[in-house]
């Protein structure tokens, strides 16, 4: 059996995939044939615009699906993960559990390099057969794309430095990286909203510190 997974990017004020997102299900849908089951994998995104989502990513992408003729059988849910990380931890084990060695991943080119580097930490490479499919990164200006993709590169920059030896992580263990998950990692481990807090409350204090005059 063949799996397909479409990594989530987030929702529209309509609780619908985004303009990006949209774009990983319609590559995803040329394709959909082949496989025997297409996993949709996002959660509630650890970001404030998703502070308020009444639905997951992942139903959000399975009403897309059934909205273009997907049989609902076919799609499976993964609902837990906050980030491309835990995308790849509990797809494994949905992956697992139905004993699927094959699968392909579908994401946004900008997020490419760091969905591969990820996925191949989580699944060891002697076991299962991973591909990659691109799709488009949408419209969006020049400056916020080139943001993109330096905050990629610097979180795969800080993967590779401090995963394995900061850490301890160990390439396709699940107890090590669901530790790394728990207690580490920002946006499953709730560091993500302490952190935002502590520069929220710093921005504040500065404000405060200034002279009256200068309001």
């Amino acid at each position: 059996m063949k799996c397909l997974i479409i990594l989530g990017g987030g929702l529209n004020e309509k609780e619908e995939p985004n303009e990006h997102t949209k774009l990983r299900y319609d590559q995803a849908l040329k394709i959909q044939n082949r496989f025997d089951y297409i996993i949709c994998s996002a959660g509630f995104t650890y970001r404030k615009e998703g502070k308020g989502q009444k639905i997951s990513e992942a139903e959000a992408g399975k009403r897309y699906l059934i909205s273009k003729k997907v049989t609902p059988e076919k799609i499976i849910l993964e609902d837990k993960s906050k980030d491309t990380f835990s995308n790849a931890f509990y797809c494994r084990k949905i992956l697992d559990k139905l004993k699927i060695k094959e699968f392909t991943v579908v994401t946004s080119k900008f997020h490419l390099k760091k969905a591969k580097f990820v996925f191949k930490v989580v699944f060891p490479q002697k076991e299962y057969q991973i591909k990659f499919v691109k799709s488009k990164n949408g419209k969006i200006s020049k400056g916020a794309l080139r943001n993109r993709k330096i905050n990629e590169k610097e979180v795969l920059k800080f993967y590779r430095k401090h995963l394995f030896n900061t850490y301890g992580l160990k390439r396709g263990d699940l107890k090590s990286i669901e530790k790394f998950l728990r207690n580490h990692n920002l946006a499953t481990s709730g560091k993500m909203d302490r952190y935002q807090q502590e520069l929220t409350d710093r921005i504040n204090r500065q404000i405060d510190q200034r002279s009256p005059l200068l309001y």
